[in-house]
């Protein structure tokens, strides 16, 4: 006797794995890279192009408060995509944040300065970089959940990390972009270089939707929709009842991505104003060290498929918690060979030891009826404390110690240690069978009965 005969009781298909890699890495390098692309445009030639009557300082300002904008966006995009993904599923909505960040720089490319548009150039630039925003907290989230719920169960970690992966590689891709189209004559470029690395965005995003066209709906989600057990209300489900996983995925992504930050953001204004190192030599270094990072995170993530995506992660922040002393040691020294060193060790190494078992630590807290809302709102927290804080608080550090980077190294410390601990509690919380998917489970093993 069938239980309810109006599921289907056959397993939903899995795509290749091919098709999951390009689908989850390729759309958040994209995400990533117009999204840091706007960044370095900013501090490089929007002051002059879009708020040229003001003087270069608050021009300057002005340039980086449209790329804080973006900042604004995110955790907007991540309550927004939550909700439709959780309630109607994930491929649709990654796909809407794939086009919606790829027409938002496609466009940037395209706009007219000040000169041509007047005041309605940096407003429409402002908009344009709201858009990004939203799509980046959308995509995150939902980037790692296309995978890990489409992996074997044994490699929830390696999938997860093709995201984090895609993330270091749109780095990459944004600073090579804009270094190559820097050497042209400041004419040119200020012209029309500029724009050619925002075009290219269109490239990434053919690239993009033609694989995530190919990809099926996650296998966990399509499960729980033939059960029957799709939350109509996730918000309303995830902060009544996972309160406290969503707390400490927050605390421990702000400990993870402190680390970078202080490398990317304040390590480099540190090495280049108080120990006079010269700027191209130090974005080499971080260059080379997310290279490795690419490979360092699909590596971790391996190791922590073997022995465990929380025990991965806490030996990844004990490492950050006490290599952040040597770390400023080796930078203090201002010798090429040893700043490089430290940085790409730093990046390379440590960084995607956390970074890399992340994905399926995180998506290992929720069960399906809320994990897209669930990792998207804790990956959002956990930035804006980790990465909107830790470089105000550095800066403030730095000058009350004289110029010594030494406090700013304790409070890497201190943000590293909470996420230890943070991702130590997760032992009683971490649902890699969730409630929910249980119940699909039982639902399907009775219908084929």
């Amino acid at each position: 006797m069938s239980a309810t005969p109006s599921i289907d009781a056959s397993p939903p298909r899995k795509p290749h794995r091919l098709v999951v890699f390009f689908s989850s890495f390729m759309g958040t390098a994209l995400e990533q890279y117009d999204f840091l692309l706007y960044g370095t445009a900013a501090a490089l030639v929007f002051n002059k192009l879009f708020f040229p009557t003001l003087d270069p300082l608050t021009g300057a300002l002005a340039a980086i408060a449209t790329y804080a904008t973006g900042y604004l966006g995110r955790p907007l995009g991540s309550i927004l995509c939550g909700y439709l993904g959780d309630r109607y599923g994930r491929k649709s909505v990654l796909l809407a944040t794939l086009i919606a960040m790829g027409a938002a720089s496609t466009l940037i490319g395209l706009l007219p300065t000040y000169a041509t548009a007047g005041i309605w150039a940096p407003v429409m630039l402002c908009v344009l970089r709201l858009i990004q925003g939203v799509a980046l907290g959308g995509e995150q989230g939902g980037a790692i959940l296309i995978a890990v719920e489409n992996a074997p169960a044994k490699r929830r970690g390696l999938f997860g990390s093709w995201s984090s992966s895609g993330g270091m590689a749109g780095l990459v891709l944004s600073t090579l972009a804009l270094s190559l189209t820097a050497k042209l004559p400041e004419a040119d470029f200020l012209s029309w270089g500029w724009r050619l690395p925002f075009l290219f965005s269109i490239v990434l995003v053919i690239i993009g939707v033609a694989s995530r066209l190919r990809l099926p709906e996650s296998a966990e989600f399509e499960q729980a929709k033939r059960a029957g057990t799709v939350s109509k209300t996730p918000l309303s489900t995830l902060m009544a009842h996972h309160k406290k996983q969503i707390m400490l995925a927050a605390l421990a992504r702000a400990g993870e991505i402190a680390w970078p930050i202080n490398v990317l953001v304040f390590t480099t204004s540190y090495a280049v104003t108080q120990l006079h190192m010269a700027k191209p030599m130090f974005l080499n270094a971080i260059l080379i060290g997310a290279c490795i990072s690419i490979v360092g995170n699909t590596l971790f993530a391996l190791l922590s498929d073997r022995i465990g995506h929380r025990r991965m992660y806490v030996i990844g922040t004990l490492c950050a918690a006490v290599g952040v002393w040597p770390y400023f040691m080796m930078i203090n020294t201002a010798q090429p060979l040893l700043v490089g060193a430290a940085v790409a060790i730093a990046l390379g190494v440590i960084h995607p030891m956390m970074y890399g078992p992340q994905g399926a630590l995180f998506a290992g807290l929720f069960g399906t009826r809320v994990r897209y809302s669930g990792v998207g709102i804790a990956h959002q927290i956990g930035a804006l404390v980790g990465g909107g804080i830790t470089p105000v608080l550095s800066a403030l550090l730095l000058a009350r110690s004289g110029g010594s980077p030494w406090m700013v190294a304790l409070l890497i410390t201190v943000f590293a240690l909470v996420a230890g601990i943070a991702a130590r509690a997760m032992r009683n919380t971490e649902e890699p069978e969730s409630a929910d998917q249980r119940t699909v489970e039982l639902t399907l093993r009775g219908s084929s009965q």
